[in-house]
């Protein structure tokens, strides 16, 4: 009888867990950050607005272009600056690949989810 209602406890504890994991997790992905040690841009994925934050302050944003994941271009922005507000609510819901260009015409792409 011990055995059987500690394996009853055990297994409503263990559910009680994994649900609050996956909650907490959902939680962390709805405003993630795609970092990738030069800019950062956030949300992501986003709605209406993408923040692009250099993280070098000297090093500044020349242009960012957005391709759909078949590789047609379909937004460019030029900003010449450190920090940006990109409005992207033209664009459909998606993966778009990001392609940012800096002043030292150093070349990234990083993927953003547009919903």
């Amino acid at each position: 009888m011990k055995k059987f209602l500690f394996f009853i406890i055990f297994t409503v504890v263990s559910v009680g867990f994994s649900g609050e994991m996956k909650a907490q997790s959902t939680r962390a992905f709805e405003g993630q950050k795609t970092d990738d040690g030069v800019l950062v841009a956030f949300p992501n994925p986003t709605k209406d607005v993408l923040v692009l934050k250099s993280k070098d302050n000297s090093a500044k944003i020349k242009t960012v272009t957005f391709f759909s994941i078949l590789g047609v271009q379909v937004a460019e922005y030029v900003i010449n600056n450190n920090n940006a507000e990109l409005r992207l609510d033209k664009l459909r819901p998606g993966k778009y690949l990001m392609r940012y260009v800096l002043d030292d015409n150093t070349q990234k792409i990083t993927q953003i989810i547009k919903q």
